[in-house]
């Protein structure tokens, strides 16, 4: 059986009837090879997400079917292929553990097995939503940060009862059976009680309006909707209660129904970030396991629990948009290996705390990295007049160049200039430099025994501090205007997070001292080439 180190394929001609028998018992339903499957009630639960997901497309097949079509028969017809295509997939899935690996095996004509060692079981998250709630189940997706993105190639069970989730992320996260040869420790070990770091006051939902949720929620929502109409062929301004609404405005003076229009559009998008906040966040609680992980639980209608392994923890984001931190508010995330950075709110599963004031995210990430929490309030270096100068200029030239662009297609088209000279150049000239001299304010880099802070932004500011023991490499990058004043952009490279942690515009010597105090190995190429 032919293996790679962290995440390897073995080839259904060379995949023996089972694999090695478990050193511990892996929870699940067994089947009579060996393998285990996933819950018998899970066949009930991809039928009905794949039915529901094309709904559109069945309401206008259904809908045209009667109106004397035949295009019924296809809706009917693909409701029975998403019925079998589970059951297909259901009996083509099976898994199996053993003291040092963890299988995953997908396929029944042409099947596939991907193994993993359990050394390389980086996290296992647990999410439910609705259905699978109502079911009693929950997936499973164990992460080794290899594949995990890839359809098909990522160790994901969908779906387990919840009892065998739960059982099975347990398993996995424990110390591997094959380190301790002969034994399982789990009679004499003292159990240790879990420790809440934070969990969610419902006082936190007066920052959801503050965040970009509750816009990419109502869009997602416009598109669904358009899409829905699209596909089902249903006119809905042709509706009694639209159409009604719609001729209502249409009669109103255009000077009063600009401020009903926008002041339906802001309660609008007030209502949707306080229900996305809260779906999102119900229920957010943080806890330390007292197994050397994290765990965060979190959701109202579709629930999700995700494990960080503190031995995989590089640090902590403290994330900062204009608008949250106006209103002295923050979230905070997590610089670790093996979870999946971006995708907005949610951040993968590398949400610490959602958007919360900002005195109890520098509590959390104080708690979480075993540091004081002066460390996330305390002033940075300042990079210098040079970086200052490059502020003014990259927020205020690109303005004046557009203004002076509009004035002159004004002026080909006769438009007489006062009220925009006056008024309007001058005030976004005076935007420019505020937004340079924020972006300035939080920009810095510090150094504090082995923790690193970087601090850039100012639409959104964020401070990075990491361990400099999570540094794999730095690079300078010099950019022609950069040369000109000596500047540098420094990056750190880690295997955790973004992967990449840049400070702007740094003196060059400035760059090079901090690189030789932070990692003394890492800087003899850099020194060299100096």
């Amino acid at each position: 059986m032919s293996e790679v180190s962290d995440v390897g394929e073995l080839d259904s001609e060379t995949l023996p009837a089972a694999p090695p028998a478990p050193a511990a018992p892996a929870p699940g339903t067994a089947s009579p090879d060996g393998w285990l499957r996933l819950s018998p009630r899970a066949l009930a639960v991809r039928p009905v997400t794949d039915l529901l997901r094309s709904a559109p497309v069945l309401i206008g097949l259904i809908y045209e079917g009667t109106r004397g079509g035949h295009n019924i028969y296809w809706g009917l017809g693909f409701g029975a292929f998403a019925i079998l295509a589970g059951i297909w997939r259901w009996f083509g899935t099976k898994y199996q553990v053993t003291g040092d690996r963890v299988y995953v095996k997908r396929g029944l004509l042409s099947p596939r097995v991907l193994s993993a060692p359990r050394t390389g079981v980086r996290s296992v998250d647990l999410t439910a939503h609705v259905i699978y709630r109502l079911l009693g189940l929950a997936q499973v997706k164990i992460g080794t940060g290899r594949n995990d993105k890839r359809e098909g190639e990522n160790f994901k069970l969908d779906a387990l009862s919840a009892a065998d989730a739960e059982a099975l992320r347990a398993l996995l996260l424990a110390a591997p059976l094959a380190e301790v040869p002969g034994q399982a420790e789990a009679a004499d070990t003292p159990v240790v009680l879990e420790t809440e770091i934070v969990r969610l006051r419902k006082s936190w939902i007066r920052f959801a309006p503050l965040t970009l949720t509750g816009l990419v929620i109502l869009g997602v929502l416009v598109g669904a909707l358009t899409q829905t109409e699209h596909e089902a062929g249903v006119n809905l301004a042709a509706l009694g209660p639209v159409r009604s609404g719609i001729r209502d405005v249409g009669r109103m003076p255009l000077s009063e129904s600009i401020p009903v229009g926008a002041l339906v559009v802001l309660l609008g998008l007030l209502l949707v970030s306080v229900l996305g906040y809260a779906a999102l966040f119900w229920n957010f609680r943080l806890v330390r396991t007292g197994r050397g992980s994290l765990l965060v639980t979190r959701g109202l209608l579709s629930t999700r629990s995700t494990t960080i392994d503190e031995a995989r923890l590089r640090g902590v984001e403290i994330s900062e948009p204009l608008s949250l931190r106006v209103a002295k508010g923050a979230r905070c995330i997590a610089i670790t290996t093996g979870l999946r950075v971006g995708g907005g709110t949610e951040r993968g599963g590398s949400v610490l705390l959602p958007p919360a004031p900002r005195a109890v995210a520098d509590r959390v990430a104080s708690e979480i990295l075993g540091v004081p929490v002066e460390l996330f309030r305390a002033g940075l270096i300042e990079h210098g007049p040079a970086a200052r100068r490059r502020r003014v200029l990259r927020a205020t030239v690109p303005i004046l160049v557009l203004c002076v662009a509009v004035a002159g297609l004004l002026l080909a088209l006769g438009v007489h200039l006062s009220y925009w000279s006056t008024i309007v150049l001058p005030l976004l000239a005076g935007l420019g430099w505020l937004l340079a001299r924020d972006r300035y304010r939080g920009l810095g880099h510090r150094l504090v025994g082995d923790w690193i802070v970087l601090s850039t932004g100012s639409l959104v500011r964020r401070r990075s501090i990491f361990t400099v023991h999570g540094v794999i490499g730095w690079s300078l990058r010099q950019t022609w205007f950069q040369r000109r004043r000596g500047l540098v952009t420094l990056t750190a490279t880690t295997a955790a997070g973004k992967q990449r942690y840049s400070a702007p515009d740094v003196p060059m010597a400035e760059a090079l001292a901090f690189i030789a105090a932070a990692t003394p190995d890492l800087a003899a190429p850099f020194l060299t080439s100096a």
